[in-house]
């Protein structure tokens, strides 16, 4: 029976175990996408505590694909000087670092200067309240060829693998789904027609980067948008299937839109809406928009906690009929944060490794203290949300002052032989 420490192949890569860190918007590069020294601090202790593979906040492939503020790039051949520094990092430690490509589509609060926020078609996104124009069938080659564009950049900077992001309602996903593609061209309709944006995407990639190079894929088991026209489950594992059949080497399932919460996020809420007006990403919408949203943030944050309350694992039951038809690795991501939850996700044989974000972010040696030498009281994530509800305006952190001040003890308490691994490196936030 595997478990959290036993190796895993991921096409060509060999991972040392099962126990991920997922994608986090970190809200720690510079304003125009750099990596820098904050950015690479946050991950240094996971790399010193063993992590086997984490993949990077989500890299934004175009300008126009910018979703967040201080969000990192991967747009622009000047940005491979600090990708790379992150990937010595990760392999410092023996971390393998997969780059994951992205473009935000109508999920972002403004657009770039220049550009304007684009979808599927000319759905109105009501977390942001913005109302996207439809992309035009003579740019979606553009569309195409800025991932494979950023993927030649994630293997020049030595990165291990990269990750196709087609979930969570960005413009992959929003192709993907009815609610949000409309078209009646050959992009919308049926699902091999909505489908077909990400599988041009993922044969283009796998055309740029040869047969070695690993991809992965980031999907929903579950678009969780009730009353709405929603991607099934077993639409989704068909399009799973038609990727494994163009070279995908791993399948990572998550859930939802933004427009899906709470259901993407299960937790608790108090102090989520008053986050994301005040000091999160919702802090520039209008005055008014932001008024009527402080004036109605306690009872949505309660009705939503009775909702969807925190629940370790909460994407497994569909990850597992995933795992049922594919013959590639299949990785759960949603709500993990115990010892004995992740075991027994990885035990039961329904998915074959597990994955966390919120967790790392509350005891970023969570991949040791799961698998080898416990910390004496550890941070463990009570999912109050507030990383979530304060990126792209705050840099990323642990919204509970109480773990995070353990966190931050066990991390100075490491800091003269383990978080030595490597030194921290000047990273330039801007091209000379």
């Amino acid at each position: 029976m595997p478990t959290p420490g036993t190796p895993l192949q991921i096409g060509t890569m060999e991972v040392t175990g099962r126990l991920y860190k997922s994608a986090t918007s970190e809200t720690r590069a510079s304003d125009d996408g750099y990596v820098t020294n904050d950015l690479l601090d946050f991950y240094r202790p996971m790399v010193a505590a063993g992590t086997p593979l984490i993949v990077t906040g989500n890299l934004f492939v175009s300008r126009q694909g910018k979703s967040a503020g201080r969000q990192a790039g991967i747009d622009t051949d000047d940005k491979i000087d600090g990708l790379a520094a992150w990937a010595r990092l990760a392999h410092s430690g023996g971390t393998k670092l997969v780059a994951q490509l992205n473009h935000g589509g109508r999920q972002m609060a403004k657009a770039a200067p220049g550009e304007r926020i684009v979808s599927a078609s000319d759905v109105r996104e009501p977390m942001y309240g913005c109302k996207p124009s439809p992309l035009r069938r003579d740019e979606l080659p553009g569309f195409v060829d800025s991932f494979v564009r950023a993927a030649g950049r994630a293997v020049a900077a030595g990165m291990d693998g990269l990750q196709i992001h087609a979930a969570h309602g960005y413009l992959l996903s929003q192709f993907l789904t009815p609610h949000t593609n409309r078209r009646n061209d050959d992009y919308g309709g049926s699902l091999e027609n909505r489908a077909r944006l990400l599988l041009d995407v993922m044969a283009a990639v796998r055309a740029e980067v040869g047969d070695r190079f690993p991809i992965l894929v980031k999907m929903n088991g579950t678009d969780d948008l009730p009353y709405r026209r929603a991607c099934t489950t077993s639409e989704l594992i068909r399009v799973a299937r038609w990727l494994q059949d163009l070279g995908a080497d791993a399948i990572e399932i998550s859930r939802g839109h933004y427009e899906s919460w709470p259901g993407m996020v299960q937790g608790n809420y108090r102090g989520f809406v008053y986050n994301s007006v005040t000091r999160g990403p919702l802090a520039s919408s209008s005055r008014v928009r932001k008024a009527a949203m402080l004036a109605v943030g306690p009872v949505v944050e309660r009705v939503a906690g009775r909702l969807r309350p925190p629940t370790e694992g909460f994407n497994l039951d569909s990850a597992a009929q995933f795992t049922e038809v594919l013959s590639i690795p299949v990785i759960c991501v949603g709500g993990f944060h115990t010892k004995q939850g992740i075991e027994q996700a990885i035990g039961s044989g329904k998915v074959d490794a597990v994955s966390a974000a919120r967790a790392f972010i509350a005891d970023p040696h969570l991949y040791r203290n799961v698998v080898s030498h416990p910390t004496r009281n550890r941070p463990v994530c009570g999912y109050c949300n507030i990383c979530i509800a304060s990126f792209s305006t705050t840099r990323i952190d642990c919204g509970s002052e109480d773990i995070r001040t353990l966190r931050d003890a066990n991390v100075r308490r490491l800091s003269a032989d383990e978080l030595s691994i490597a030194p921290a490196e000047r990273v330039p936030t801007a091209p000379s």
